[in-house]
């Protein structure tokens, strides 16, 4: 009897689990049909669009100090057909999507390139509102013609940039991709590249600013459409595809390009075309169908085409999918091989500035304990200068102050070299002021000198050597492909920045533990005997 009572209550229990459980799920769908964005933007009384702010025309700041543009006008008549207020926020290409998913703003209007890996992380807006090409902005003299030249060139661009993934895979260019515009074209006119990749609109209007004289452009290719995003589906993104299509049977879209004196956009001729288009019935060809899907014939088949993914990568999609963690490098090989690699250089980054520092404060302690003349107090100087100079910008003074001044005469600074002696002499100096007091401390106690005076400074060299180790990952400001330069990439281009710090952190803290073992080791074996 027993047993069988205990069998009933274990099937109560577990009835009532699933009850709960179904009652849970329920008033969850429940909940997320009740919350709509729409609902929210309308409630507040204003769309909160990410825009950019140093891409001329379209979003850019005006001698007021206005955020100005052909985008900007865009996300002002996006939020009057909702009946709200415009509110701006700035973003840039490599955080448009985090800020995005992360629920900071409600639509980016940012030159966002339509892609299939883009239409797995948001809701992107059919139609695109604008539509264009890549080129490549060359000094004149260059050897590079067409872009097939490309192959194994190496090219600056900005992080985040569309055209980077397809000029990598599809032509085998080396592409170092730096933070700001303003990082690449100083790059370029230092000769750290041989050409500076974006987009055609903003380098025309570079080459007709007549800031570049003696540099040319490519001939536009890679076309695609740009499109407004938002986080998912709903109302809103009905409204705003609602909206955009009106706009290019209206002429408005073309109207705002002719205002911000753009050139003729083919996408624009011809997506307005295709969406003023009726049908032998008199209907416009590009309309609703019953399941509120725009007909076939007017959307691009390549971009939303079902991608069958199998295997770990198959795996990897539906965690995404289904809970939110986007592991990219797992299903990307592009991403996976620029990972890896960024790996590798970090940890050559790590043992080359180990070396380098811990040989410069070897020699410097030498020179600043034999009290040379005129060398000892130069020397002195020059540590207490490195030492109170924060590294990122001695990274600054060195590849794109030094180095412009050198591409004068023809010749160029390595990224990665220029972010090992920047770092091996940060941390040399703090380590050559250690070993010398060790000595001062020491005196000239003729046994064991050496090794009392590594025991005595070992905790300040080791100290010393794990910060810089951390502070390889500044190296990624100069667009040395190190880990954080990898990771920020692949955050930029699916917006999954707390995956991938959260990699990013776990990778730098094994790293960090095997320098500080590896010191402890020769502290045991070496200096403890």
């Amino acid at each position: 009897m027993a047993d069988r009572a205990a069998v009933r209550r274990a099937r109560l229990l577990g009835a009532l689990v699933r009850i709960l459980f179904a009652t849970i799920v329920v008033v969850g769908f429940a909940m997320a049909a009740r919350a709509d964005k729409l609902d929210d933007i309308e409630a507040r009384g204003s769309l909160i669009v990410g825009v950019k702010t140093d891409y001329e025309p379209f979003g850019f700041r005006d001698a007021a100090g206005d955020t100005v543009g052909y985008d900007v006008d865009v996300a002002a008549g996006l939020a009057e057909s909702l009946g709200v207020k415009l509110v701006l926020v700035p973003v840039t290409s490599a955080n448009r999507l985090q800020k995005l998913v992360a629920g900071e703003i409600d639509a980016v209007v940012a030159t966002l390139g339509d892609t299939v890996d883009r239409r797995r992380l948001v809701r992107m807006i059919e139609p695109g509102y604008y539509g264009g090409g890549a080129s490549v902005l060359l000094p004149e003299q260059s050897p590079i013609r067409a872009w097939t030249d490309l192959r194994n060139r190496s090219l600056c661009a900005v992080q985040g940039a569309l055209w980077n993934r397809l000029v990598a895979t599809r032509l085998n260019a080396g592409i170092e991709a730096f933070g700001s515009i303003r990082d690449a074209e100083l790059a370029l006119r230092d000769g750290a590249c041989d050409g500076w990749l974006y987009d055609e609109a903003a380098l025309q209007r570079q080459i007709s600013s007549g800031d570049w004289p003696g540099y040319r452009l490519l001939p536009p290719d890679f076309v695609s459409p740009w499109a407004v995003a938002v986080a998912s589906e709903g109302r809103l993104a009905i409204r705003l595809d609602d909206t955009i299509a009106t706009w290019l049977r209206d002429g408005h879209l073309a109207a705002l390009e002719a205002k911000w004196k753009l050139p003729p956009s083919a996408y624009l001729r011809d997506a307005g075309a295709l969406w003023s288009a009726h049908d032998a019935d008199g209907r416009l060809t590009c309309r609703r169908q019953e399941d509120g899907s725009w007909t076939l014939a007017c959307r691009k088949l390549d971009l939303i085409e079902a991608q069958e993914v199998v295997g770990l990568a198959g795996f990897t999609l539906m965690l995404r999918d289904r809970f939110g963690i986007d592991v990219t490098p797992f299903y990307d090989r592009y991403h996976r091989a620029g990972l890896i690699e960024g790996l590798q250089v970090t940890l050559a980054l790590a043992i080359a500035v180990l070396v380098g520092s811990i040989g410069i404060g070897a020699g410097g302690a030498i020179v600043l304990r034999r009290r040379v003349p005129l060398l000892t107090p130069l020397l002195h100087l020059m540590l207490t200068l490195m030492r109170m100079t924060p590294p990122l910008l001695q990274l600054y003074l060195v590849f794109f102050g030094i180095g412009g001044l050198v591409a004068i005469h023809g010749l160029t600074l390595s990224a990665f070299w220029s972010a090992v002696a920047v770092l091996s002499f940060y941390a040399g100096a703090a380590n050559a002021a250690a070993l010398a007091e060790a000595a001062a401390t020491i005196g000239a106690a003729p046994q064991h000198r050496l090794k009392r005076t590594l025991r005595l400074a070992h905790p300040a060299i080791m100290g010393s050597s794990i910060n810089v180790v951390k502070a390889t990952a500044m190296a990624s400001a100069i667009a040395v492909p190190e880990l954080v330069h990898a990771s920020t990439a692949i955050a930029a281009d699916y917006g999954n920045g707390p995956v991938m710090m959260n990699i990013l952190l776990v990778v730098y803290v094994v790293i960090v533990l095997a320098v500080a073992h590896l010191f402890t080791v020769f502290e045991r074996r070496v200096l403890a005997k």
